[in-house]
């Protein structure tokens, strides 16, 4: 069977096509002039803001896994995030403790002055949402 009779006699422009879409995706693309405003703005916020975690701790655990700069203001950039991070992670456990009804019972309580403990189920319920999988080892008594 020869070339033509598999296709029917018709062309298929399919050499083309993808050399086109190569050529596209080799133009290196310039990024928009807002999304660079954007980013100059929240590096400058983020160099007076001050994080819960210091940098010099959060410099450390990226020495350690490997990553290497100079520029505080990354190193203030990721101690924002982790503790973006950490904040949404414990508001979860609350939440799913307050679902769960696990305040301390005691008589004549307001809702300001209830107080809440953190478990390891809480933790593992709230880490489970944001895609992190944990076992608590069998030794552990809650």
């Amino acid at each position: 069977m020869s070339e033509e009779e598999r296709t029917n006699g018709h062309e298929e422009p399919r050499e083309e096509e993808e050399l086109e879409e190569l050529e596209e995706l080799e133009e290196p693309r310039s990024p928009d002039t807002e999304i660079v405003e954007q980013v100059a703005e929240v590096l400058g916020k983020v160099e007076d803001y001050s994080t819960v975690i210091p940098d010099s701790v959060t410099g450390s655990v990226l020495h350690q896994a490997g990553f290497q700069s100079s520029d505080p203001q990354v190193t203030r950039l990721v101690s924002l995030v982790a503790q973006k991070f950490l904040s949404d992670v414990a508001h979860e456990a609350l939440q799913h403790c307050k679902m769960r009804g696990g305040g301390k019972e005691m008589k004549k309580v307001t809702g300001r002055d209830r107080k809440f403990a953190l478990t390891s189920e809480d933790l593992l319920v709230a880490l489970t949402d944001q895609g992190i999988r944990m076992k608590k080892p069998p030794f552990y008594a809650n």
